[in-house]
């Protein structure tokens, strides 16, 4: 690690803070968490329905197998919401989906490899240390398959020794890795440090907080007051 930070000095950094108002994405959570597939649900939240006419006579059901224990979940959160419109940024603009590898000899440039889908990294702190593991392609997933493959990760990782193989940490990892800060304490901004090969860019998620909000479109002249909305910070 201590080398690693050694050698980030020599890479160009650019701060950016700012929030993001989630005021309207937590009512469209809340309506996600009532449609969750039935195959992502344990077994104990599943509802059992009574049809008149079940569909699949009319037209083939679609093969939705359970997923295994350890990818099923009950609850959406912010982070695939956040996670998916990353990925599909990405998607648009190349720059964010590319690495870019130093080359061997000292007087050549280095070398920009654009990734061919979204590969995202989180940094997930677990008690046997740090992991980094990458979401490949997730620009091809739903909110709830990434949901399922967070839950994964995270049962892996609190194993002991950790479950997490090469598999889910590939040497390539993701052009970005994606932090979240919010969980430490009340944590609101960071400063992210580019590691050699760690991707173009690192992502801090602080934790979202209800505040006043005194901006135009949030004042109302008659009160003289603000609207209290709910603010994401992002580094």
């Amino acid at each position: 690690m201590w080398k690693a930070m050694q050698k980030s000095l020599e890479i160009p950094h650019f701060g950016y803070l700012t929030t993001l108002d989630v005021t309207d994405l937590q009512q469209v959570l809340s309506s996600l968490n009532s449609r969750i597939p039935s195959h992502y649900l344990p077994l104990s939240a599943q509802k059992t329905e009574c049809i008149a006419v079940d569909p699949s006579a009319l037209y083939p059901a679609l093969n939705q197998d359970p997923v295994p224990e350890s990818h099923q979940f009950t609850k959406l959160t912010f982070l695939p919401l956040l996670l998916k419109s990353l990925s599909l940024a990405m998607m648009e603009w190349l720059l964010l989906r590319s690495s870019i590898t130093a080359n061997i000899q000292e007087e050549a440039k280095p070398t920009m490899t654009i990734h061919p889908g979204a590969d995202i990294a989180l940094a997930l702190s677990m008690p046997t240390g740090l992991y980094t593991p990458t979401l490949a392609g997730i620009n091809t997933n739903s909110v709830y398959d990434i949901q399922s493959k967070l839950k994964h990760l995270q049962h892996l990782g609190q194993q002991t020794p950790c479950g997490l193989t090469p598999k889910d940490m590939p040497k390539r990892g993701g052009t970005i890795t994606v932090s979240n800060v919010g969980s430490i304490g009340k944590g609101v901004f960071a400063s992210p440090v580019l590691v050699p090969g760690g991707g173009v860019a690192i992502v801090a998620i602080g934790r979202a907080e209800w505040v006043m909000d005194v901006n135009e479109e949030n004042w109302d002249d008659v009160s003289q007051t603000g609207k209290q909305r709910l603010k994401l910070p992002i580094s």
